[in-house]
């Protein structure tokens, strides 16, 4: 017994070492406190146990989001969320891109998505047609905003 006990915990510390090194960072983690729906506008990004949530919000207005999300892993378990009917998403044959195209007026249209494998994941956003400022881009509980509009989160 006591010569098995240093094997169990060499394999505990690897499977910890492992399932650390597989997670996504910390600062992505919980719903930015900022959202609100309906009382702040743009993109909300954030990751937990059930993966990764991008949801859009407006001041009441109407305004088009779109954009591009790509990763090197793969695009699983991907779900609407509030979407209309001229609202879409659409995961490439690879699933390694997948584009989107909401209009949100007051109220919050999402995805909500896991990555298989790789080990980040790149957001291209824009409204109304342009690029968005990235003070209107709120990542991780904290909300903090990228340096730019097209960045990558990682592992």
């Amino acid at each position: 017994m006591k010569k098995l006990f240093p094997i169990v915990v060499l394999v505990l510390l690897v499977l910890a070492i492992c399932s650390t090194a597989f997670a996504w960072a910390p600062r992505i983690d919980g719903k930015p406190d900022a959202f609100d729906p309906g009382s702040t506008r743009g993109y909300f990004i954030w990751h937990e146990d059930n993966g990764f949530h991008m949801w859009t919000t407006t001041k009441g207005f109407q305004h088009h989001f779109s954009g591009v999300i790509r990763t090197d892993g793969r695009f699983v378990d991907v779900h609407g969320r509030r979407l209309e009917t001229d609202d879409w998403y659409r995961v490439g044959p690879e699933r390694h891109e997948m584009k989107f195209d909401f209009t949100t007026a007051g109220g919050e249209d999402g995805v909500t998505f896991k990555i298989e494998g790789g080990d980040h994941i790149n957001f291209d956003l824009f409204i109304d047609g342009h690029r968005i400022n990235p003070e209107e881009i709120y990542v991780g509980g904290r909300g903090w905003h990228p340096e730019r509009s097209d960045f990558t989160l990682y592992r």
